[in-house]
């Protein structure tokens, strides 16, 4: 079989990477093929929470998110297909106990403005309104973002991976790649579990398995694997009234009044009880499932995650330890949750770099070869600006969907950095 590009990894960036690239291509000639050994979204990707924030203190992330955010808000009526895309709106609290926390949120904020994210600043009475029954001390300060809010992970993937075929793309599930084909430092294809494929430009979107993939042809890179543990709470019923209007998000312009109005504007039951929480002050994220009626809490950093150092062995039990203090943690925030049932949890992988950055970029060693990983847990909120971006890449053009030096693989390229255990915020 002959490919112009083999993708290996079938979670939310190589499916988004094929959905960009098949646009370009020649689907008889010049094939897009896609590689999944087990099912799509079976790694990282099918675990992720898919919260969609622009909450960053990076500008290049959340210039990303932002135009990432547009292609989900939007996607629906574009493409005639659902990916799960509800706007409850991301809500950031920061205490005053932490004098450097709120000072970073104020820079955030003025930072997320200044490209153009509707984003406000929010203090206890508002936040109260944003958000009823909700626990903050009066000098709490809040990040509201009226436009995010949640994709569902799976039906994402499984919709770009249907976008790319209606596009002339090949998805191959089910096959395993088992090793790159390179001939006189140029990758050629790869081997896979039903024979060769041959392609002129290979991509490696494979997550946590992607290290070993490129250390077994000379491909180094400082990435680690580690475990994240979730756990369940079942939804409450939302607060009495009407819900919040979905289809339009309240833009910065109309004045944080109007937003907050506009949430209680619907006689329809609204789809989340609670916007989505990230809690600085006690160190965790949470967000609704309305689905599963129940709600999903994690760990905002990475100090309690242990390394995995064979991502296929991951250990799916979640603690009893974890369990606790994520029931204690959004209890302490929205007492509401007190005396919910558990509803269960989940362990999954992130991806890490020592700077907490995705690599994303040609290898430095091989022409042709191309990575994609290191998203520490951040992909959904990035994962359409990746698509186009590396499509632009693999056609040789000028990247303008994200800044393609801040990614790139050689800057780890002289040897490992110090590992900052940064969570990205």
């Amino acid at each position: 079989m002959k490919a112009r590009i083999a993708i290996v990894g079938g979670g939310v960036m190589g499916t988004s990477i094929a959905w960009y690239a098949a646009r370009r291509t020649d689907p008889i000639g010049e094939p897009v093929v896609l590689l999944e050994r087990r099912e799509l979204a079976a790694g990282s990707s099918g675990r992720s929470g898919a919260i969609l924030r622009q909450f960053y203190a990076s500008r290049e992330l959340a210039g990303m998110a932002r135009d990432s955010l547009r292609v989900y808000a939007g996607f629906e009526s574009r493409t005639g297909r659902s990916i799960g895309f509800q706007r409850t709106g991301v809500l950031t609290l920061s205490g005053a106990s932490d004098p450097e926390a709120q000072a970073g949120l104020l820079r955030n904020l003025e930072m997320m403005r200044s490209i153009g994210i509707a984003a406000e600043l929010v203090r206890a009475a508002e936040i109260l309104a944003l958000a009823p029954g909700i626990a903050v001390a009066p000098d709490t300060l809040g990040v509201w973002e009226p436009d995010a809010g949640f994709v569902d992970p799976q039906r994402t993937v499984e919709v770009f991976a249907a976008l790319a075929r209606q596009h002339g793309a090949i998805t191959r599930i089910g096959v395993e790649v088992r090793a790159l084909r390179i001939e006189a430092g140029r990758v050629r294809g790869v081997e896979t579990s039903e024979g060769p494929i041959e392609a002129d430009q290979v991509v490696v979107a494979a997550g946590p398995w992607s290290r070993a993939l490129l250390a077994a042809h000379g491909v180094d890179l400082p990435l680690r694997a580690v475990r994240p543990e979730q756990h369940f709470l079942a939804m409450p019923a939302p607060p009495p009234g009407p819900a919040p209007e979905q289809p339009e998000a309240p833009q910065a312009s109309e004045g944080l009044a109007a937003q907050i109005e506009a949430r209680f504007a619907r006689d329809e039951p609204p789809a989340a009880a609670h916007p989505v929480l990230l809690d600085l002050e006690h160190g965790y994220y949470a967000r609704c499932e309305p689905a599963g009626a129940r709600t999903r809490i994690g760990e905002l950093g990475y100090a309690g995650c242990q390394e995995t150092a064979d991502p296929d062995l991951l250990d799916e039990r979640v603690s009893e330890r974890f369990a606790l203090w994520a029931r204690a943690a959004l209890e302490a925030r929205m007492p509401v949750y007190r005396g919910q049932p558990d509803a269960g949890g989940l362990a999954g992988w992130y991806t890490l770099t020592p700077d907490a950055q995705a690599i994303l970029g040609p290898a430095p060693e091989i022409e042709g070869l191309f990575i994609v990983t290191g998203f520490s847990g951040h992909g959904f909120k990035l994962a359409p600006s990746v698509g186009e971006g590396v499509a632009q890449m693999l056609w040789g053009e000028p990247v303008g969907a994200f800044d393609a030096e801040f990614f790139s693989p050689r800057r780890f390229h002289a040897g490992e950095h110090g590992w900052q255990g940064r969570f990205g915020l």
